[in-house]
């Protein structure tokens, strides 16, 4: 008798009486075996478990699409934000524009932010972060540690894309200083020095955060060029945060003097949080490159174009940024070598 076999976990064996055949499974080998008798059911059988597994495939392709969808929608770009201000505050001002900016691109965007400036660079350098806002100083960091790439600067409604960054006096500091206008630059730190000379360990000082660039990198650029050394000349020297924190305790006399700029000091004058005469300005920068928004530089040609679009099409009763902002206009890595060379002072005095 000739015997069929195909491979399998299973046996069987034909039984039965008075010429009847039934099949009854034995396990007991690696082979299924039927005799010619049990031809047709080892057919019938084999089409059953085509079937079978023909549903099962279309079953597993269902759920590999399905779950496909899911994860597609979680599949959404990031956007960071520094804490230049009350981080709480910058995500309620830029989620209009976030909101736009997901229909322009047809994909969720969701906002980071962090404690500190530095932990947006590395949320981005560990790819938590596709695309971000950063200070010139900060965007500069984040291009050597995280790939950033400039691609967008805010500008106001004259086509401006410079600010300035301050240093801002209690009116006690400013009177001993004798300063009714504040000096300007380099020629304007060396004056201000000559004046801290005369009251040296009397004052204490903050910036904001040691990533920032007119709250800590230009002051102390300046600073260097015209021969202060901070821990030498001032009571305290610390960091406060934010520009708006570090207003607040010049303004409360708990800090005499501080860091700041020419955007979030005219926005907290205007809201009534401070007023010129409790908080002085005792020395301004020269202009500096605006605050870029950077992609990371890994992220595909489509993603990056489509970003350029759609940042420099934002309608002006959504758009904003960091300062009045009015719109935005492309610009590159190149844009920000001032802030390279900042960045080299910087690190030489570490």
């Amino acid at each position: 008798m000739q015997n069929i076999e195909v491979r399998s976990q299973r046996k069987w064996k034909a039984v039965g009486n008075h010429g009847e055949t039934q099949r009854q499974p034995l396990i007991e080998g690696n082979f299924y075996r039927f005799n010619n008798n049990t031809k047709n059911d080892f057919h019938s059988l084999r089409r059953n478990e085509m079937k079978k597994i023909l549903i099962t495939i279309l079953g597993i392709l269902t759920l590999m699409t399905v779950f496909g969808r899911a994860e597609a929608k979680e599949d959404c770009l990031i956007m960071g934000l520094i804490p230049a201000e009350d981080p709480r505050a910058m995500i309620e001002q830029y989620t209009p524009m976030k909101n736009w900016m997901e229909k322009e691109l047809r994909v969720c965007i969701k906002i980071f932010t962090a404690t500190d400036y530095t932990g947006v660079i590395e949320a981005m350098r560990a790819k938590k972060v596709d695309f971000a806002w950063f200070g010139p100083f900060s965007y500069v960091l984040a291009h050597e540690r995280a790939g950033a790439e400039a691609f967008a600067v805010g500008m106001d409604g004259k086509g401006n894309t410079t600010y300035r960054s301050y240093l801002v006096a209690t009116p006690e500091a400013a009177q001993k200083f004798g300063i009714s206008n504040p000096p300007e630059g380099e020629a304007g730190m060396k004056a201000l020095a000559e004046k801290l000379n005369n009251h040296k360990k009397e004052f204490t000082l903050t910036f904001t955060d040691t990533a920032s660039t007119s709250g800590y990198a230009v002051p102390r650029y300046f600073m260097h060029k015209a021969g202060i050394d901070p821990d030498k000349m001032f009571k305290k020297v610390g960091f406060i945060g934010t520009h708006d924190a570090a207003e607040l305790v010049v303004k409360n006399k708990i800090i005499d003097i501080a860091a700041d700029n020419d955007v979030s000091y005219p926005k907290m004058l205007e809201k009534g949080q401070i007023s010129s005469q409790s908080n002085v300005i005792i020395w301004k920068s020269p202009e500096l490159p605006g605050s870029p928004l950077a992609y990371r530089s890994d992220l595909s040609e489509n993603i990056k174009a489509g970003l350029k679009k759609a940042i420099t099409s934002v309608p002006k009763d959504v758009v904003t940024g960091y300062g009045k902002i009015t719109g935005y206009k492309l610009v590159t890595d190149r844009d920000y070598g001032l802030i390279k060379d900042v960045k080299k002072v910087i690190d030489s005095l570490k």
